[in-house]
This record gives C-alpha cells, sequence and structure tokens, in this order.
C-alpha cells in the first residue's frame, strides 16, 4: 500500500489513518491490534498532570439515539478520562510499542506548568516515543472555557516549552469551543507546533427528563458522533490555506469516504475513535482498502496528489448563485399520494389531483420534498 504513505510533520506514515488518544490506545495490546490492520500511528492515551483526571466513573458511555428515521442523530456522549497509570509506566508502553510493531508511536500529554511539559516530554522521547501530541484541551480543563482567549495564551506560553525540550516532532491538539480556530491554529505554528490536530470533542450534556439530572456521571462529558465532521471540515478547509504545517482531521469518521473528504478539505491525515470502539480495529483495513480504492479509481499515485483540491472550488458569500432556476418535478408513476410533500411545503407549491402530487407556479425550488419523500417520487429539474 506504498500508494497510502504520507508524511506527518517529520514523521514517514504507511498510511494517513490515525488512532486517535483514547481507551482505544492505552496499552500495548491496543497498539498491537492497530498495528495489525494497518494503522499509520497511534496517538496513546492522554496522561494528565492533573491526578484526577486518571479516574473514569462507571458507566462512562452513552449512545444516545433522538428523533425519528427521518430526521433523527446518534451522539456518543463519554466521560472518559486520561492514562489511569503514572508516567513511568506510560514509558514502559511507549519502550514495548516501539519495540514491537512498525505503526508509529505518539505520546499524548497534558500538563499544567511548564516544569511538568518539560520532564514528560523529555521523558517520553527517552522512551522512544516518535512524537508528542500536546493534549491542551481534553479532557475539558478549567482554562478552555474560563475566560475568552486564555487557550491562546496558554499554548503561547507552552508549546515552546516542549518544543525546545525534545528533538521529535511536537503536534497540539485543537479544541473546537474557541472563537476562531483557524487564528488559534496560527498561533499553534508561530509558537512551534509541527501538526494541528482539529479537532477534540466538544463539551455536551443529556438530560434524564423524568429524574431530571444529566445523565451518566450527572455532569458535562464529551460528545461526538457522525454529525461532528462537517465542522471540522469547514475549519480545516481555512486552516488549509493559512497555515504551511500539517493538520490532522479528527471527528465524525464513519466511512472510508469521510477520510477521503478530511483530505480533500486539506488535512494530511486523518484520526479515527469511536469507530474503533462501535466496530473494532478492523474497520482499520476496511478505511484503507477504500481510500485506496478511491485513488486508484481516480488515477492518485499519492495522498498529496489530491489534498486540498476542494479548497479553492468552496464559494464566498458573494459567490453564491442566488438565481432561482431550479424547480421540484413529481413522477406521477411514483407518487403514491401521501401528501408528505404537501404537508412539509412551506411555500404551498404542491397541488393533488386524483391522489397524485403536481408541482404548481408557487415553488420555491428549495429542494426540502426530495429528501422527505418516501418514494422518492421528486427531483428537481430546470425551471
Amino acid at each position: 500500500m506504498k500508494r497510502l504513505e504520507t508524511e506527518y510533520g517529520g514523521l514517514k506514515l504507511r498510511s494517513p489513518v490515525i488512532l486517535a488518544s483514547a481507551g482505544i490506545t492505552k496499552a500495548h495490546s491496543n497498539v498491537e491490534k492497530a498495528d495489525k490492520y494497518g494503522a499509520g500511528a497511534v496517538v496513546l492515551k492522554t496522561l494528565f498532570q492533573e491526578p484526577l483526571m486518571a479516574r473514569s466513573p462507571t458507566p462512562r458511555f452513552i449512545i444516545i439515539k433522538r428523533g425519528e428515521k427521518d430526521y433523527s442523530s446518534v451522539t456518543n456522549l463519554s466521560y472518559e478520562q486520561g492514562y489511569e497509570h503514572g508516567i513511568d509506566q506510560y514509558c514502559g508502553e511507549i519502550r514495548s510499542c516501539k519495540a514491537d510493531f512498525e505503526t508509529k508511536i505518539i505520546a499524548s500529554i497534558g500538563c499544567g506548568t511548564p516544569a511538568k511539559w518539560e520532564e514528560w516530554a523529555k521523558m517520553v522521547e527517552a522512551a522512544g516515543a516518535d512524537a508528542i501530541e500536546m493534549n491542551l484541551s481534553c479532557p475539558h480543563s478549567d482554562y478552555v472555557m474560563s475566560k475568552l482567549g486564555q487557550i491562546n495564551e496558554f499554548v503561547s506560553a507552552m508549546v515552546p516549552v516542549v518544543k525546545k525540550a525534545v528533538s521529535i516532532p511536537v503536534y497540539t491538539k485543537l479544541t473546537p469551543q474557541i472563537e476562531n480556530p483557524a487564528v488559534t491554529s496560527k498561533i499553534m505554528e508561530e509558537s512551534g507546533s509541527c501538526g494541528v490536530t482539529a479537532f477534540s470533542r466538544c463539551l455536551g450534556m443529556d438530560i434524564d427528563i423524568d429524574n431530571q439530572v444529566p445523565v451518566l456521571h450527572g455532569g458535562y462529558g464529551g460528545h461526538g458522533g457522525p454529525w461532528a465532521i462537517h465542522y471540522a471540515l469547514r475549519w480545516i478547509s481555512e486552516m488549509y490555506t493559512k497555515l504551511k504545517i500539517p493538520i490532522s482531521g479528527c471527528g465524525g469518521v464513519v466511512e472510508w469516504q469521510d477520510i477521503v473528504k478530511y483530505i480533500l478539505s486539506g488535512a494530511t491525515t486523518v484520526q479515527v475513535c469511536f469507530l474503533i470502539y462501535t466496530y473494532g480495529y478492523s474497520i482499520i483495513e476496511k478505511l484503507n482498502n477504500g481510500l485506496l480504492q478511491y485513488m486508484e479509481k481516480h488515477g492518485y499515485e499519492s495522498i498529496k496528489d489530491f489534498r486540498g483540491t476542494v479548497v479553492p472550488r468552496i464559494k464566498g458569500l458573494t459567490q453564491v448563485d442566488r438565481d432561482k432556476t431550479r424547480i421540484a418535478k413529481v413522477d406521477p408513476a411514483i407518487c403514491v399520494g401521501c401528501g408528505r410533500c404537501s404537508d412539509i411545503c412551506i411555500y404551498n407549491g404542491i397541488d393533488f389531483a386524483d391522489k397524485k402530487a403536481s408541482v404548481n407556479e408557487k415553488c420555491d425550488g428549495c429542494g426540502l420534498c426530495l429528501y422527505f419523500c418516501p418514494k422518492k417520487a421528486i427531483l428537481l429539474d430546470k425551471k
């Protein structure tokens, strides 16, 4: 799979697929599975300076399904904390993984003081880590939310400390919950980061309405799901034009097509997490194979051949064509007269005759009825 090889901020990877920092990467036994199925790298579970972050409640995961089939969502809410043991055992895991596996090993650490950032960075490098990902946001520490701009100050203060302490690549992980991710990612680059991971999870909550309390552990937790990719694609496509360092896309991957979308938007690598919890480590192989087939179909010899391709094609506010050139059209042979299209049409653009829908001159061409017609009897046609 030579076509899948890529370089991410100084690391040569056999695949752009990386396992994100979580329980799926906490130990040698987990990394063994990632290596077996072809992951380019793993970001080990984060070791935090704060001891409380090493203790997770039980249970700590819940899958939330909401809505009806035509308008629904799936969210995974979790309160999984950091690495459960100390720095010495963490370094032991790094040494054993480096001795046994081809997959690159990226240490993930999260500290609150310059001295600890420097100390741990040197220790994981000495243990053999190929790179370091600085976890600057998750689990969601107080400094992320306490005041506007504080995360930028934290980045500016801490990234140079780690960068100076080690010779291996240093990456920074970005929270989506800031004023402008593109601005913060630029500060990360200027502070010495070799690559930016976008994004960690958002902080959210769900409620048990009968007992009137938050679910699971009783507070806020990280939430993600298939929906998360669209926010990431938007910001990565903007970062791509502003940064010289590579971007690792993270969030919402459920199929190999999502890997392609991240790369088209400008990502160099793509991190996956809850997909592994859902389908197991073998899904890595399916992601790699799907990506390879896409490249073969389009004649791409390397990842960089199509990285960022979609970015110059993104239309700005003044470029969007606002002329009304389309109108809905109903196929009477398929229409069963259920009335769904008429019920949801805010323009009153649907008439009925002989229990068949037809489009009148009030149709605005919005396109919504296409997606809600249960028989797919509607299409958009030229006006």
